[in-house]
């Protein structure tokens, strides 16, 4: 290269400079891609993106049409049933994304050490969601295979083998892309890492939808978290944007108010009557227009 250079100082300075804009631009995306993931607005932004304005529409006719309720993803409106089926798909990848932080080993303690979750999520067949359609019969199988945790795992397990349930474990899965969650007669069990505990959400009486009006008579009983702990996963800051009208954006044209069972036991849950277990946490999400929940921040109800 050193007899090159003295060879050919022109050529030389030309391919010097070449690689200097090519270390210079790959620094660039670097920060760009750090700023995005640590930004404040970044699970806004990444709702924003799910329903992106067409180049040949103009940004008047774009923002008219979110405030009515359109999605343009999708080239249409929707109901509020139709809504609810997208914003139960959406709520499921919520769970789904909380997971993959324990996957690759990026849930953090209080010291800022990464710990080794991953192994966590292998040893108990965990960091997964489970869809089971529910029936009399399937609730007397699980009913009874309660004679330890881990029989109920198992008997879960059967359940999915002869295609009784569904097992979600990473946002790619085929299953997930392809489930439409169709159905109204399911329930979610998120499971982490504890096989003991597990947060069950009953599509009977867990989800609804608000139109802007509905959701205005009961906002009084809420407050918008910016910051929780109620995951490792969800602790940094998420913020809205206060200087726009997110109408316009698509967004919070409706709403999902969520009721779930948080960390539970397998025992409790199976136990207790599931109209009064699954109250002991209740949020409200906001969705955009094509029923994507927006991930943070959220509505806590005031206990």
């Amino acid at each position: 290269m050193k007899k090159f250079a003295i060879a050919n100082p022109s050529k030389a300075i030309v391919i010097l400079l070449i690689i200097l804009l090519v270390v210079i631009v790959a620094e660039v995306i670097k920060l760009r891609k750090f700023y995005e993931e640590n930004s404040p607005y970044y699970f806004w932004n990444e709702l924003v993106k799910k329903n992106p304005k067409p180049s040949n529409v103009t940004q008047q006719e774009f923002e008219a049409k979110n405030r009515a309720g359109y999605c343009w993803r999708d080239r249409k409106y929707y109901s509020k049933e139709e809504l609810w089926h997208k914003a139960m798909k959406s709520l499921t990848g919520r769970m789904i994304y909380e997971n993959k932080f324990y996957w690759d080993n990026k849930v953090v303690n209080d010291n800022g050490e990464f710990l080794p979750t991953e192994e966590e999520c292998a040893r108990w067949n965990g960091c997964r969601v489970f869809k089971i359609p529910m029936n009399p019969d399937k609730e007397k199988f699980l009913k009874d295979n309660i004679e330890n945790k881990y029989d109920f795992w198992k008997g879960i397990d059967i359940l999915i083998k002869y295609n009784e349930a569904q097992s979600f474990i990473f946002a790619s899965d085929t299953n997930f892309i392809n489930d439409e969650f169709k159905l109204k007669n399911f329930i979610l069990i998120h499971k982490l890492s504890n096989p003991s505990y597990l947060s069950v959400y009953d599509s009977n009486n867990c989800c609804t939808i608000y139109n802007k009006s509905e959701w205005s008579l009961v906002r009084k009983n809420y407050i918008l978290k910016y910051i929780g702990i109620d995951t490792v996963v969800f602790r940094k800051k998420s913020k809205i944007p206060i200087d726009i009208d997110i109408n316009s954006w698509g967004v919070g044209n409706f709403y999902l108010s969520v009721a779930y069972s948080e960390s539970i036991s397998v025992t409790e849950f199976l136990a207790k009557d599931k109209s009064e277990t699954l109250k002991n946490t209740r949020k409200v999400y906001l969705l955009n227009n094509c029923g994507d929940v927006l991930y943070r921040p959220n509505y806590w109800w005031r206990k």
